[in-house]
């Protein structure tokens, strides 16, 4: 068997071809063709993902100078009404059903009068993802800024600003680490919310307890924007921007690289903060809060620990619950401000969850759904048990914590008649609770992003309101509120 020679022609050859050759060689044209679009589509992914995501840490070493605690200033609170919020994930729907929420505490008056609104009342305030956009918003400008917030972000287009189509260029930015990064999102936050604000400033007297988190990819475990967290990585926390944080807890993987924190470890046993945080820490009781110990004394022990890479805080904690139990654990007053707590009397604990919702057309027929249909049904469901098991989690605890708040109240210097009148209840509006069908299948069509049109927006606002002043259980803590009398009620 004999094997013929074959040989490309040379440039001379292919341009001498006869003017017929392109009509009797389209299989060859065409291959030409594809080889050259293939080359400039792997030219531009190349091009694209020459460099990966802008990850630089975003914090700085806890310094002596500037690490000492901030000395808690009293200030007359006319109030002994308080509020703890807890804003699901679940993007601009959740940020738009809890603005609802809020709006319609700041039309309640408050029982200490002078023209205060129940919204004046709120002592803490959680987030998560969305939720951590609101909260951040309300902590650092209160019932003043509602509108603005209204304005700012609910009546903005912030995905105009992000990288958001499916492209070769941005699936590749996705495998590298991160479609968008800190000139995304963090920078819009600061641009046009945040304006240069940090941690330390609402930290100050007068702000309610701002509570957020992310998830800390090492540990699986929560990483609670707070004074203790930083400590345990050894870096400031009053200068670190309050836009980065709630981006952190807003890091979708893939569509958004993580925010880095550089774990410093070591050299601040000597400051303030660290001795505050040992003698605070009591021994966990539950796997989950085992756990949550465990990852912050990782920050000191594991040798390859020297970066946290943090992302969306609902992988871990979907409502903000389970870091209002991180809180609690550390002993009383926690979560409440110590300033507000010992003329506190009516407490009631408001968990707003737009995280989740239920049904759809997927069951309709036998038909296999599509993908996208599938993957946030998916998605819904991965959450929502562990959201439930979370809010049944600190209803459960509460009547424990509302026992060592008493006992720590009682048993402060200073401590003054009646410092045993407590009432505690919790209650819950949720978007998977709507039974109407006309607007549960309205809310299905609300998918997590971070922009809605105005009637969407009008219409999860309408929602809160609406749920907050039919609850059951609102309406007896307003009834306690305007008529006395400590109670531990029962959650709804």
């Amino acid at each position: 068997m004999t094997f013929s020679k074959r040989t490309s022609p040379t440039l001379r050859q292919r341009r001498e071809r006869p003017a017929g050759w392109r009509a009797a060689h389209p299989v060859a044209l065409a291959r030409a063709g594809r080889f050259l679009r293939h080359g400039t589509l792997a030219l531009a992914l190349a091009t694209a993902g020459c460099a990966g995501p802008d990850v630089t840490p975003t914090n700085r070493r806890l310094e002596l100078t500037t690490g000492a605690v901030p000395l808690a200033q009293s200030t007359f609170d006319v109030s002994d009404t308080g509020i703890i919020l807890a804003f699901s994930g679940g993007g601009a729907r959740s940020a738009a059903f809890g603005y609802g929420v809020l709006s319609a505490l700041a039309e309640a008056p408050s029982p200490g009068g002078r023209g205060r609104r129940l919204a004046d009342d709120v002592a803490v305030v959680a987030g998560v993802s969305g939720g951590a956009v609101l909260a951040s918003y309300f902590a650092l400008n209160g019932r003043a800024g509602l509108e603005d917030f209204r304005k700012r972000f609910l009546g903005r287009d912030v995905e105009a600003s992000l990288r958001t189509s499916f492209s070769p260029p941005n699936i590749l930015r996705g495998y590298r680490g991160g479609v968008n990064d800190l000139s995304g999102f963090p920078a819009w936050l600061d641009a046009n919310l945040f304006n240069g604000a940090t941690l330390g400033n609402i930290s100050r007297s007068g702000h309610p307890r701002l509570v957020i988190h992310a998830t800390d990819l090492y540990n699986r475990s929560p990483f609670i924007f707070d004074r203790a967290s930083f400590t345990a990585i050894c870096s400031s926390y009053d200068d670190y921007p309050l836009a980065y944080a709630v981006a952190a807890s807003a890091a979708v993987p893939v569509v958004f690289a993580p925010l880095t924190l550089q774990n410093f470890r070591s050299g601040c046993e000597a400051l303030p903060e660290a001795k505050t945080q040992k003698t605070g820490v009591r021994a966990p009781g539950s796997l989950v809060a085992r756990e949550y110990a465990g990852s912050l004394r990782r920050y000191e022990t594991a040798r390859d620990l020297n970066y946290l890479k943090l992302y969306d805080g609902g992988l871990v904690d979907g409502i903000g619950t389970q870091s209002l139990l991180h809180l609690m654990g550390r002993g009383a007053p926690e979560p409440i401000p110590a300033e507000r707590a010992f003329r506190l009397r009516h407490l009631v604990v408001i968990v707003v969850d737009a995280s989740t919702r239920i049904g759809g057309d997927i069951s309709k027929t036998v038909d296999s759904p599509k993908a996208p249909d599938a993957i946030v049904a998916a998605i819904d469901a991965m959450i929502n048990i562990p959201n439930l098991q979370s809010f049944d989690a600190l209803r459960d605890h509460l009547p424990a914590w509302r026992e060592s708040f008493v006992t720590w109240r009682c048993g402060s210097s200073g401590a003054k008649r009646g410092c045993g009148d407590l009432d505690v209840d919790i209650i819950r509006l949720a978007l998977s609770d709507v039974s109407d069908p006309v607007l549960a299948r309205r809310i299905l069509g609300l998918h997590n992003r971070l922009s809605l049109n105005e009637k969407d927006v009008d219409f999860l606002a309408d929602l809160g309101r609406r749920l907050l002043r039919d609850n059951a259980g609102y309406r007896r803590f307003l009834d306690r509120v305007n008529h006395g009398g400590p109670n531990l009620a029962r959650a709804d």
